[in-house]
């Protein structure tokens, strides 16, 4: 045996094998505004560093330009692919599905975030896996299939409690009470938005603006199951926390409002609606507040001027994407003409068609989404078990205890070796007779042989242990598909009858 070579060699092993445990992302800090990461990214960077600096341009630019957003998650794909990084791929795919949902883009975005959930299910993250199971359920909550949404949300929601994620648990809690409301699950709804509240107050009862979020879909519960003071209630609470993004307040202007003129109160609908004038709106906030306010001229039989606001509210809504808002306006619109021709006034044909043709066009958007969309990798999705993670997270302890157990062996043996190499080194300096020499040299090598059969034992056992690891997950699998195969076979009609037979005697007995 070549001592010199059998040291160096164990030593190399025994280094590689602990740099491998590393998969974490570690690159460079990154200044956090654009023009610095873009600069940065002109200098040169390189590896997982121009990686991270591609994902953050893509979170940076995701709210101000999508298409720019969409250009750097692709930069960041491309990249990922050429240096194999796997959880920057998923990152990537994560990315690509997210900008097509918010571009309205939802049978675009679902292939994408299915890819994502794989990935980050084969990477055990967990947590990322609920983030695209939740995005996911949102987007059938926008196409407004909210009973189909309702298991996603469930399962990112059982995720994120895994994970003791609060804040997002509170989130997919939130989506999913909102969609049990939606389908007249109204004691369902509010179990669930009193939790939401619950725990949002457990992980930040500062963050006024997730407080009024949560506190208005409570107060949309209680409007939707026709509470309408305990609605009110709840919108005058949200806004008691101060929301100091102001789009959230005239949400709760607006909701006010309408549960005012719900109620016949046409002075209050009118005092709320005017409060959130003038407050910079998205898009289809602006569509609601405008069928809020037609609805105010349309119950006081002012229709012209309900139809007036309502076309204002037309122009403005995307037509392109299914959009619940503007499905609201084509109902109400349709109901003023309906009671203007009943009345006797006349109504032009083209506005009829027009209306016509925009209903037809948004119910095509929908049978276009859920024809085109992979019914299956969905269902696949939905039933990726959490518990996988705990399986995992086990079967990787194990592993890596059997590892230590190696390393340490191996350690050991490679400090043994180094120090009879030293020794023999240094014979001559010790200036030990040559009787002496033999008999340490005969002690330390059979202390060498001891070792490496102590090794070898472990090697063994080590292997015997992975053996019945495997032995245990075949058999567990074998009894998951028997039990399965039991479940669904019907109980025979001898064997119930024999079981009634049973009972009867046992009844005659105790007779």
């Amino acid at each position: 045996m070549n001592l010199n070579k059998t040291v160096a060699y164990l030593a190399l092993v025994l280094i590689f094998s602990a740099c491998t445990d590393n998969h974490e992302i570690k690159p460079d800090p990154l200044p956090n505004d654009i023009p610095s990461l873009e600069k940065h990214l002109k200098d040169g960077l390189t590896g997982d560093t121009r990686l991270q600096a591609y994902y953050m341009l893509y979170g940076r630019y995701l709210y101000k330009d999508n298409d720019k957003a969409e250009w750097y998650i692709d930069e960041l794909l491309k990249l990922a692919k050429e240096e194999n990084s796997q959880p920057y791929i998923a990152r990537a795919k994560h990315g690509k599905g997210y900008v097509k949902q918010i571009k309205g883009d939802y049978l675009g975005a679902l292939p994408w975030l299915l890819q994502a959930v794989d990935l980050f299910d084969e990477l055990d993250d967990v947590a990322r896996m609920a983030d695209d199971i939740n995005n996911i359920g949102l987007i059938f909550l926008k196409v407004e299939g909210y009973k189909d949404a309702i298991p996603y949300f469930e399962k990112a929601a059982i995720a994120y409690k895994r994970t003791e994620d609060l804040k997002y648990q509170s989130v997919a809690v939130t989506n999913l009470a909102i969609c049990n409301s939606k389908t007249q699950q109204y004691t369902e709804a509010k179990e669930n938005i009193r939790l939401a509240v619950a725990l949002q107050l457990q992980f930040d009862s500062n963050d006024v603006n997730r407080l009024a979020h949560v506190y208005n879909e409570a107060g949309n519960i209680f409007y939707n199951a026709s509470q309408y003071n305990q609605a009110i209630e709840h919108y005058n609470k949200a806004l008691a926390f101060n929301p100091n993004y102001e789009q959230m307040q005239v949400i709760l202007y607006d909701n006010l409002a309408n549960t005012y003129l719900t109620k016949g109160n046409y002075d209050k609908a009118t005092k709320f609606l005017s409060k959130g004038r003038g407050i910079s709106i998205d898009n289809k906030t602006a569509v609601e507040r405008y069928n809020i306010e037609g609805t105010l001229y349309q119950q006081q039989d002012k229709h012209l001027k309900a139809i007036e606001i309502f076309e204002q509210a037309i122009n403005m809504a995307d037509k392109e994407i299914i959009n619940e808002p503007l499905n609201n306006t084509l109902e109400l619109l349709s109901k003023s003409y309906r009671i203007m021709t009943d009345n006797g006034a006349k109504v032009a044909y083209e506005d009829i068609y027009r209306i016509a043709d925009l209903k037809e066009q948004q119910q095509e958007l929908k049978d276009s989404f859920y024809n085109g969309m992979n019914a299956k990798a969905l269902q696949a999705a939905l039933s990726k078990e959490v518990e996988a993670h705990n399986n995992r997270k086990l079967q990787a302890s194990m592993e890596a205890q059997q590892w230590v157990m190696f390393r340490y062996a191996i350690a050991i043996l490679v400090g043994l070796l180094m120090l009879l190499w030293v020794m023999t080194k240094q014979k001559r300096r010790w200036a030990l007779s040559s009787h002496e020499w033999e008999a340490k040299s005969n002690e330390w090598e059979a202390s060498t042989h001891e070792l490496e059969d102590t090794y070898q034992e472990i090697a063994s056992e080590n292997q015997e242990l992975r053996s019945m690891h495997e032995k245990i997950k075949e058999r567990h699998e074998l009894f998951l598909e028997v039990s399965k195969r039991i479940l669904e076979e019907p109980v025979p009609e001898e064997y119930l009858k024999r079981i009634e037979e049973k009972e009867r005697i046992d009844k005659r007995e105790l007779d």
